[in-house]
């Protein structure tokens, strides 16, 4: 059978895996599931090792490259150059989806009656069904497909709106704030009854409305009766006498306030003379201290770079100190090895006499009884030259008696 590309011509179909096996009104068999999503065939693709694969599973699984087939390794059957799955030795199984097509199906959503076939369920009905819940793009719930306007017009939280009464656009949720202040919201006068008067003419209606209820003009000097605007005058004519008995009591008030009434304007302006004095010290006071704020920003600005010089510094001769540790622990090295040279070569003789002085032979002793160094060499001795040169060797070992010889 010829070869055919992984990727058929492009379909949404194609960009899903296979169908949920509650589709199915009869028993399911075997043959009829995809070897990747274990779900029933979709657009199904024949490897070479036998194995179908949905098409958008087959595709998945060379998006990387050719891979084993996953299912002759799980069914233990894997054949070395059989069992590859890869795009040019793959190719559709025309007989399989015609078999899977013709299948009964259901509709998997609760509520919903339809019934057919899987070739049916595909083209007609999948992501149409008016019971499929989906989630709301504003309130993030999940709705049935076919209330889904009417959520979004009706009963989504999150949705938008206009006002019904200024038409301006308003969230649900903010509905209730916006009325409280919307020129256009009806109001009812208290006064009159009257209805549905806007709340940017409502002011107007207070003004002009003989049923409101307003206070006195006097209520300033202590009047506290409160009527309806149309019995004002009556009120003010009935209460003249009283009136005018509040407004000379205010008046003598005023006149019997410390220093009297002349002196209230005096008393302000040297005030505000006083205050444009202090106002001219604090200003004189400010300019100071932005100017010493000046000078302390340089001053530490001019600190900051001489930090970063002086650290860039220390780095500098901390690298050097280590430099020069480093050589002078070679130069111990060197010297520690020339004055053992040195040692060796006054130890040595060449006339085949030799003596041997043992340096610290308490201390040496002691470390052999503990038998840290049991064994002690002399330096090298030559009897004459040419010649090789020889060592001795001394040990110490212990005696009967429990000493060291």
């Amino acid at each position: 059978m010829a070869a055919a590309s992984v990727t058929p011509p492009g379909s949404l179909d194609l960009l899903q895996p296979g169908f949920s096996k509650t589709l199915l009104g009869t028993k399911l068999e075997a043959k009829y599931l995809c070897s990747a999503c274990r779900n029933v065939l979709r657009r199904p693709f024949q490897a070479q090792c036998g194995h179908r694969y949905c098409s958008f599973c087959l595709t998945s699984i060379l998006s990387s490259g050719p891979q084993n087939c996953a299912a002759c390794v799980h069914e233990g059957i894997y054949e070395e150059g059989i069992s590859i799955l890869e795009s040019s030795s793959a190719f559709p199984d025309n007989a399989a989806r015609r078999e899977v097509e013709s299948l009964p199906a259901i509709c998997p959503n609760d509520g919903c009656t339809w019934k057919g076939t899987l070739k049916e369920y595909e083209s007609c009905h999948e992501g149409l069904c008016p019971f499929l819940l989906t989630e709301c793009p504003a309130c993030k719930g999940l709705v049935r497909l076919g209330e889904k306007e009417r959520h979004a017009e009706q009963e989504c939280p999150e949705r938008n709106l206009n006002c019904q009464h200024c038409q301006e656009p308003c969230g649900h949720a903010d509905l209730e704030a916006h009325h409280e202040v919307c020129p256009k919201f009806p109001l009812t006068c208290e006064g009159c009854g009257k209805k549905k008067i806007p709340r940017e003419k409502f002011h107007d209606h207070v003004r002009t409305c003989g049923k409101c209820q307003v206070p006195c003009r006097f209520h300033s000097v202590g009047c506290p009766e409160m009527m309806e605007a149309e019995e004002l005058l009556e009120h003010e004519a009935h209460q003249l006498r009283e009136h005018l008995a509040l407004v000379l009591s205010s008046l003598l008030e005023a006149q019997t306030l410390p220093g009297g009434q002349n002196q209230v304007g005096p008393q302000l302006l040297q005030r505000c003379q006083t205050l444009e004095q202090k106002t001219a010290t604090f200003e004189n006071i400010v300019c100071v201290l932005n100017r010493e704020v000046e000078r302390v920003a340089v001053t530490a600005e001019a600190c900051s770079r001489q930090h970063r010089l002086d650290q860039d510094k220390i780095e500098a001769l901390s690298n050097k100190v280590q430099q020069l540790e480093r050589s002078i622990g070679l130069k111990d090295l060197a010297m520690a090895d020339l004055e053992q040279k040195v040692l060796e070569l006054e130890a040595s003789t060449y006339d085949g006499v030799f003596i041997w002085k043992i340096s610290d032979f308490a201390r040496k002793r002691q470390e052999a009884v503990a038998g840290r160094t049991p064994a002690i060499f002399s330096p090298g001795v030559v009897s004459e030259l040419p010649t090789y040169p020889a060592a001795f060797l001394y040990t110490c070992v212990p005696c009967p008696s429990g000493h060291m010889e």
